[in-house]
């Protein structure tokens, strides 16, 4: 393969999931409107539903929001019946924010059954799939580095 090529194979590559990247913030844009729902609280959701239940100050530090901004998104989220407070049943002066089984029945509704979406991966073999997959979690980890570059360059900026 010439460099040429390889360069142009590159460009095409980041094209393809700076494309990616829109069609989801696109399609979580239009779940949460269907859903009433602000996209940072939709957000929000999101990371609970990855990570599972945490206090809304961890909840805050995970979407970048101020304390009183989660707070104000954790009492939509419960209005919606999409995330309850619960206390912590190891330390009970903790309370923690989960999901609530209504958003998988919201999931399944919006997106189709879970079989729905293995079935989609058919195409690919395991090999392809563990590639795969340590491509996004090395994309995660170069995402985290640009945050916490941008996060030097704005500590630079207030000081």
């Amino acid at each position: 393969m010439s460099k040429n090529s390889r360069a142009e194979l590159i460009l095409e590559f980041i094209a393809a999931i700076r494309a990616s990247q829109t069609a989801v913030e696109t399609l979580d844009h239009a779940v949460a409107e269907h859903l009433g729902l602000h996209p940072t609280a939709f957000r929000c959701l999101d990371i609970l539903d990855q990570e599972g239940p945490m206090t809304v100050g961890r909840l805050a530090e995970r979407a970048r929001l101020s304390p009183g901004a989660t707070t104000t998104v954790v009492d939509a989220l419960e209005r919606k019946g999409l995330a309850t407070r619960t206390r912590d049943t190891v330390d009970r002066r903790r309370v923690l924010v989960e999901v609530t089984p209504e958003l998988g029945r919201m999931g399944e509704k919006l997106h189709g059954p879970y079989e729905e979406g293995v079935r989609a991966l058919d195409v690919y073999t395991d090999e392809q799939l563990v590639f795969l997959t340590e491509f996004l979690h090395g994309n995660v980890a170069y995402q985290e580095e640009r945050l916490r570059r941008l996060a030097a360059l704005e500590a630079e900026t207030d000081s």
